[in-house]
């Protein structure tokens, strides 16, 4: 039997969120933009600061992924990294990107190296299987 603790309406949630770069944006530009750039300016924001639990970034080691890929998962797609929000609510994640300053602050920024055309969006809440 599986001891896996279940998502609860008190659990946080999360939206993971899978990056691609935009065409002509190296693996190398794409994180410093995103970490060096995006990230302080992002977390800066009054709204991030009440709303958000957590932000996280997954950055992706392309060689590693490529060759793991080739051998487990030939059709994986070229991502450049996940973002992953925590809120306590979905709503409070939502209006994060409705504000006005991450509109006008923010957003600008994300659009000069992102493809968000190619970005995938995942919510839900985790379950731990294994561990605390």
């Amino acid at each position: 039997m599986s001891s896996a603790t279940p998502a609860t309406s008190s659990s946080p949630y999360r939206l993971s969120v899978l990056l691609t770069p935009k065409e002509g944006v190296s693996f190398e530009e794409f994180h410093h933009l995103w970490t060096e750039v995006l990230a302080p300016l992002f977390g800066s924001l009054p709204i991030v600061k009440r709303n958000l639990l957590k932000y996280e970034q997954f950055r992706i080691d392309p060689v590693i992924t490529r060759a793991l890929a080739r051998e487990y998962a030939p059709d994986t797609p070229s991502y450049g990294g996940m973002v992953i929000y925590e809120a306590e609510t979905l709503e409070k994640i939502r209006e994060v990107f409705q504000d006005e300053e991450y509109l006008g602050k923010v957003l600008p920024v994300e659009e000069r190296f992102i493809d968000r055309q190619k970005t995938q969006i995942l919510v839900g809440q985790y379950v731990t299987l294994i561990g605390a």
